[in-house]
């Protein structure tokens, strides 16, 4: 133990002896060291956390699948639930939850909320207690009057200040009286994306009683979980599921031809979204840490060979070459602990930044944070650096010869031939290693730009969108809220700047939207499981007009037809080119199975088609109903400025206060924000690529650099030499620039070969990018090639400016 401290004391004052060294040595360790440490913090929170629930891997989500759209979760329907809970025997409980909006008054400002009505056995299947109060009771869970609800930690601190005495108290939810029986513990959420329609955690949660006819109920609109039984396995549970959802298939073959049932882990499902992004990054990653570990080799190099006379000399004085390799070990050790604190202040600073770029899903799906397990893998990382940095230059420099290094010209020894090869594969290693991450970069980026450019069929400038609720105990018929949509859009069409102001129920990327069947009058409806699906949508002639959707035939709606029920619809092109490719659609009526009773809509105009669900979907066949036909109270306004729309933010609000002063507005957004949150995840993975590619970059031009002005320093007799023979400045130039470029060609040769191997990896990731796209591939060539001539440039031609004389002293 004693020598151990010798030789971590004589690796620190060797650290301190060469400050310049040691500075590049450790921040080339803490920008890869850091790197790792901050990319892991995320993958540990999303992809390797268990998550807070009582056992979590026998918690999964159910889904129900389209075999014509397979892969593709959809939303529960309330019968199939019913029916599911019915004859499954795999699972000690199911439950059902349904993402809805709550408008929450009385004290402080009005504000909307988001709540999730879950049946009874919700948290016990979670298996978390409440932090004060109760669950619901029994009863609770039967009762559809029951007027109950359970806070939000975060609600709870943010609108009530904390106070125990919350519970008993009443609350104002949607005009009507709620009771607060609990409040959940900090964190407790389950927010799966897949079937929000809110696109949000919950603030809170209410009983959601299955109707007395949920069996007969025939929309899919809800999430499911459930709780396996001990013992059994998701592949069972998946079986016994797929085998009931034939049988329903058979009985009921109307509402369950081509329909089956997924089950999921809940921690997949949770992370799913994210999994191959990170992954990828996290690789990316490793890869910069690998060059940064090449470049301390390639610097652990240099300095043992200039200290090969020390060593030669302790070997003389009885050293062993184990104690010399444990020396040298140790000092890559101090190095890699250096660069590890200092990479860890580098990953708690750049963690903020990652947060920051994420989406917002991403840092809702999980509390990203450095934990003890974060902690143990910069330890982990330090260690494996100072053994990758070490090992070759510490048996290298061991290799010392005593004899041939001790007396005069050992520098000329064999073990410089060793030396040389050793330090140009680092520098191919780092060449390779960087044509990897700047192809991924690259095609990222090409991507993102194709992303960019995709025309989603309606103009996303100067418009602000705002989405209200109407409250049913306040707004109770239709005319109510029909009016109270008209009065908004007519007091914000008055605010000076506004030239267009319309309602929709779904505004594009913002949620999952509603979609159901329809028949064509006039034509057999088509059989169990062929079902005509189109989406459907209830706005006014001004949502048009501020989004800039374009008609293509027929008209829009009159300005009766937009107060008074009267049975027409626009559709979208994609429904006219499914449905109706041959013939005129206008005129066409459509039994849209939306209404109760469902009653015949007839066609007056085709409107262009508009990317509803995200950039890279294709549009799906549209029917859109004026606000009459299907008089929503939740409805989100689209106004169209002269100018950029946020200035205007308060005066819209104040509009709608002047109608209702209780009635809150929510998601205030312009519309480029919400293409930008829908860009998220794709520009956050193709910026982390771009910034771990410059940094690859940068580390592998000063490995060039550094491998050339060494052989310089080795070959600057050589070069007097040869001047002193009459060699031109541009021979020693072309020598050791050829020299530099032959291993560059080499490192790029087998880069562009491993790149071609990982990018099928990226596949799923692009847009109309092809993962061996030949301009991302000729460009990283060409940058690399260019970024190799220059740092091998620079020592070239300081070498070429040495007097003949001078080289000749120096050896």
């Amino acid at each position: 133990m004693e020598s151990l401290f010798q030789d971590i004391r004589y690796a620190l004052r060797v650290c301190g002896r060469t400050p310049g060294f040691t500075a590049v040595a450790v921040l080339a360790l803490a920008l890869g060291i850091g790197a790792n440490t901050a990319i892991f913090t995320i993958v540990n929170a999303v992809l390797l956390e268990r998550l807070p629930f009582h056992d979590p891997d026998r918690i999964v989500a159910l889904w129900e699948e389209s075999t014509r759209r397979p892969g593709r979760n959809n939303v529960v329907g309330p019968s199939q639930f019913v029916r599911w809970r019915e004859r499954t025997t795999v699972f000690e409980r199911m439950a059902v939850l349904v993402d809805i909006r709550q408008n929450l008054t009385g004290s402080g400002n009005p504000e909307e909320l988001i709540a999730q009505i879950v049946t009874a056995d919700f948290f016990p299947i979670l298996g978390v207690s409440p932090l004060i109060g109760r669950t619901f009771t029994g009863e609770e869970n039967r009762d559809p009057q029951s007027n109950v609800v359970i806070l939000g930690y975060e609600l709870w601190k943010r609108r009530f200040g904390g106070d125990p005495a919350i519970v008993g108290r009443t609350i104002q939810l949607n005009a009507r009286p709620n009771t607060v029986v609990g409040v959940m513990p900090p964190g407790f959420r389950l927010f799966i994306k897949q079937g929000s329609i809110a696109g949000k955690p919950s603030d809170l949660w209410r009983p959601y009683v299955l109707p007395a006819d949920a069996r007969d109920f025939g929309g899919r609109f809800a999430q499911a979980i459930a709780r396996l039984k001990p013992g059994v396995s998701v592949r069972e549970a998946q079986a016994q599921m797929t085998s009931i959802a034939r049988a329903l298939e058979q009985e009921t073959p109307q509402r369950n031809a081509n329909w089956g049932a997924r089950v999921i882990v809940l921690h997949d499902e949770l992370s799913g979204d994210y999994r191959r992004a990170l992954l990828i990054l996290a690789g990316a990653v490793a890869f910069v840490l690998l060059i940064a570990c090449a470049n301390v080799a390639n610097l652990l190099l240099a300095r043992g060979a200039i200290r090969q006379r020390e060593i030669a000399i302790r070997a003389a004085l009885g050293a062993a070459r184990s104690r010399v390799v444990r020396q040298l070990l140790t000092e890559s050790l101090v190095l890699a602990v250096l660069g590890g604190a200092a990479g860890l202040v580098l990953a708690v600073w750049s963690l903020e930044v990652l947060l920051a770029l994420s989406p917002v899903d991403l840092t809702s799906a999980a509390h990203v944070r450095l934990s003890y397990s974060v902690l143990a893998f910069t330890g982990a990382v330090s260690l494996l650096t100072a053994i990758i940095c070490g090992l070759a230059p510490a048996f290298e420099g061991s290799r010392a010869d005593i004899q041939e290094t001790i007396k005069e010209g050992g520098r000329q020894a064999a073990g410089g031939v060793r030396h040389r090869r050793m330090r140009q594969m680092f520098v191919i290693a780092e060449i390779a290693l960087a044509v990897v991450l700047l192809v991924g970069a690259g095609l990222m980026l090409r991507s993102f730009a194709s992303l960019r450019r995709i025309d989603p069929g309606y103009s996303t400038t100067n418009i602000l969108t705002m989405r209200l609720q109407l409250p049913g105990a306040k707004y109770q018929n239709d005319e109510q809220r029909i009016r109270f949509f008209q009065s908004a859009r007519a007091r914000i069409q008055d605010i000076p700047g506004v030239q267009a102001v319309g309602a929709v129920s779904y505004l594009p990327l913002t949620g999952l939207g509603a979609g159901t069947a329809f028949t064509i009058e006039g034509q057999p409806p088509p059989p169990p499981g062929q079902d005509y699906i189109t989406d459907v949508s209830v706005c006014d002639n001004g949502y048009f007009r501020a989004l800039n959707v374009v008609l293509v035939s027929g008209r829009l709606f009159t300005e009766r037809e937009m107060r008074e029920k009267s049975n027409v619809v626009v559709v979208s092109e994609s429904l006219v080119r499914t449905y109706f490719p041959h013939e005129d659609p206008i005129g066409k009526r459509l039994s849209i199975v939306m209404n109760d009773p469902i009653v015949p809509t007839e066609i007056i105009g085709v409107v262009r088609d508009v990317r509803f669900q995200n950039l890279t979907a294709s549009p799906h066949p549209t029917t859109y109903w004026p606000h009459p036909q299907l008089a929503y109270g939740t409805m989100t306004l689209t106004v169209r400025t002269v100018t950029d729309p946020r200035p205007l933010e308060p005066a819209v609000e104040q509009a709608i206060r002047t109608l209702d002063k209780d009635q809150p507005v929510s998601d205030v957004r312009t519309m480029s924000q919400w293409v930008a949150t829908s860009l998220g995840q794709a520009r956050f993975s193709s910026t982390l690529l771009a910034t771990f590619a410059a940094v690859a970059l940068v580390l592998a031009a000063i490995g060039i650099y550094g491998v050339m002005s060494y052989a310089v320093g080795q070959r600057t007799p050589e070069i007097g030499i040869r001047l002193a023979l009459g060699a031109e400045a541009a021979d020693i130039v072309r020598m050791i620039v050829g020299g530099a470029m032959r291993l560059a060609a080499i490192g790029l040769g087998a880069g562009v070969v491993l790149a071609l191997v990982l990018g099928r990896t990226l596949t799923t990731l692009l847009y109309e990018t092809a993962g061996t796209d030949p301009v991302t591939f000729g460009w990283v060539v060409v940058v690399l090639g260019a970024v190799a001539l220059l740092a091998s440039y620079v020592p070239a031609h300081r070498a070429s400016r040495i007097a003949p004389v001078e080289a000749l002293r120096h050896q």
